[in-house]
């Protein structure tokens, strides 16, 4: 017998009559040794980088006019250049030199200044706002998302630091940033991107609204609204030299931020076309609610008096919710500008047992912050962001398999849930604070008849 023979290995393990083959001879046939190849339609990428309508100015507000080139876009990316307050011949020498004040205090942009420029951002279909979310609720939703290697980057392309003393200096001159922006279609990359080709006769526009420049620089002592831009400064360009002093720029000559919206743009063939524009497809994408609340002297007066300081904050949310991401901020760090600073200076966490209420029973049981905070993120994520986030999640988390569909595997349905609530035992600590509540829900985008529309919870 000739083992050249095609099929004889076939032959060799037959069951049965030995003229019989595990194989066909069909056009639709499958066989191992086939040679022959399915035609891929050809995918054209182009980058493209768009200016805003109108120019952007700290504690003011600038739109983007998306450009429904191609059929899909991806990666919508905000690239960010910050005004410094060093002069032209000082600037260039900080990453590598210090730059103090008199006094030896340091001063920069924010911790995660790529985040917190943007107060809120709204991406919107005509005039109807689909998405809203804060940078507060993009740094926050990410600390515990990807991986340790993703997160180096993610650090280095947002100004994120490790908040030392010649960092947060060197933070003057953040360099380029980049923020991916979680637009629907766009936040993964298992995801399809933005259907370009099925809203031809709709527009979309971001509007970003900016934080005040004074609300964003930090110093190394912990000033209340530092101004560096009016005290005298000094530069040290290495340890054997000598600090030589000079003047910043003031306030009106710093200038205002660069803002450039970049995209990716897909073109496909035209056989591809006609067959997405003539089918139905749905797009799930994570919704971010974000709940602000603040608590006064009043709320934790009881714990003066030796009792327990509880207080009872209702939840907004719509449509089926896979995390909730909380954190408190003391107004003495806001007062700071140190919007990254989540812990609280007299106990280790700003409050001591949390628990979620849905129609005034507990939905989630009543559990210590270490809970919420270690034990959560330790079983769930592959990174811990060492901070004081208290996440409640109901998804598999990272142990879901990646070659997955990127779908809900756990929520609770906040559209029909009564008077969800969260039921908070404060700690005690010096002033009032702050607590932002992120609501990450799922919505669904319905792609038909060239439309784009939303596919409500109820």
């Amino acid at each position: 017998m000739s083992y050249n023979i095609e099929g004889s290995l076939y032959e060799l393990v037959a069951r049965g009559n030995k003229d019989v083959y595990f194989i066909e001879d069909t056009k639709e046939a499958k066989n191992l040794f086939d040679n022959r190849y399915k035609p891929t339609p050809p995918h054209i990428h182009e980058l493209r980088q768009l200016p805003p309508l109108n120019a952007p100015d700290f504690g003011r507000s600038c739109e983007f006019q998306i450009e429904m080139a191609g059929d899909t876009f991806i990666e919508p990316t905000l690239l960010i250049d910050l005004p410094t307050w060093l002069p032209p011949s000082q600037a260039p020498l900080n990453p590598q030199s210090l730059v103090t004040d008199l006094a030896g205090n340091t001063y920069g942009y924010t911790n995660g200044i790529g985040y917190f420029l943007f107060e809120k951002i709204h991406f919107l279909q005509d005039n109807i706002l689909i998405q809203e979310f804060s940078g507060d609720a993009l740094w926050a939703c990410s600390r515990t998302r990807g991986t340790l290697n993703s997160a180096f980057l993610e650090a280095k392309q947002t100004g994120i630091h490790d908040g030392s003393y010649p960092s947060i200096g060197r933070n003057a001159t953040p360099g380029r940033l980049r923020l991916q922006l979680p637009i629907l279609g766009c936040q993964s990359s298992e995801d399809g991107g933005f259907p370009a080709y099925s809203t031809p006769q709709q527009s979309y526009r971001l509007r970003c609204f900016l934080r005040k420049l004074e609300d964003l620089v930090e110093s190394s002592d912990g000033q209340v609204k530092p101004t560096p831009w009016s005290t005298q400064l000094q530069i040290q360009t290495s340890a054997s030299s000598s600090p030589e002093p000079f003047t910043p720029l003031n306030r009106l000559s710093l200038g205002t931020p660069s803002l450039i919206l970049q995209t990716r743009h897909i073109y496909m063939d035209g056989e591809t076309q006609q067959a997405m524009k003539k089918g139905k497809q749905e797009i799930p994408f994570e919704r971010i609610y974000e709940n602000v609340f603040t608590q006064g002297q009043n709320d934790y007066a009881p714990i003066a008096r030796g009792g327990t300081a509880a207080i009872t904050r209702r939840l907004d949310g719509v449509h089926p919710t896979s995390r909730i991401v909380s954190f408190f901020r003391s107004a003495a760090s806001l007062q700071k500008n140190q919007l990254w600073n989540l812990s609280n200076t007299q106990t280790p966490s700003f409050y001591g047992n949390l628990k979620l209420l849905v129609a005034g029973r507990d939905r989630e049981s009543l559990f210590s912050s270490l809970v919420w905070r270690d034990l959560v993120t330790h079983a769930k994520s592959e990174r811990d962001p060492g901070l004081e986030l208290s996440i409640m999640d109901w998804t598999l988390g990272d142990i879901r398999n990646r070659r997955e569909v990127r779908q809900p595997d756990g929520t609770i349905n906040m559209t029909t849930a009564d008077r969800p609530s969260l039921y908070i035992e404060l700690e005690a600590t010096t002033g009032n604070t702050e607590l932002r509540s992120f609501v990450e829900s799922w919505a669904t985008m319905v792609a038909e008849n060239q439309r784009l529309s939303l596919l409500y919870a109820n």
